[in-house]
């Protein structure tokens, strides 16, 4: 009688059931969805603000393109109104400047942290009980993709 070590034509036993399979590969989806949509949400917001912060500007040059203007300085009543507008832009540009920057300590950096709280997780040594085959090379193999991107 022989002894044959690897049993050639017999189907592998599946360690992991398909339905957990299943299971695993919706919240895998689910998590690449999030990252796709946080990563839209960083750069949208980053847009904005820059829209902000140039709208702003550009409104404090034209008031004191306006200040400049030689009509000013002939009509009192031209230049209390420019004066006042000045005023207004560069109090708009100010309170603009307090948004932006709230915006960049209550969104875009909690966005670029947990970002990288994800992947220094995903790309940590996992406990080898608590890894499921090919998992980790799935997610390591999307991680590379991502940080080339």
């Amino acid at each position: 009688m022989s002894w044959i070590p690897f049993k050639i034509g017999q189907p592998k036993k599946q360690i992991v059931p398909k339905t957990v399979e299943r299971d695993f590969e919706r919240e895998y989806g689910k998590l690449q969805q999030l990252e796709e949509q946080t990563r839209r949400l960083q750069k949208d917001m980053k847009k904005s603000t820059d829209a902000d912060l140039a709208m702003s500007k550009s409104a404090v040059k034209i008031s004191l393109d306006l200040l400049s203007n030689p009509l000013c300085e002939q009509d009192q009543d031209l230049l209390n109104m420019v004066t006042a507008l000045d005023t207004a832009m560069k109090r708009m540009d100010a309170f603009n400047q307090e948004k932006v920057n709230q915006i960049q300590k209550t969104v875009i950096e909690p966005l670029k942290k947990r970002n990288q709280l994800f992947w220094s997780w995903v790309t940590s040594e996992w406990p080898q009980s608590h890894e499921l085959p090919g998992l980790r090379s799935l997610i390591l193999d999307t991680a590379g993709l991502w940080l080339a991107w």
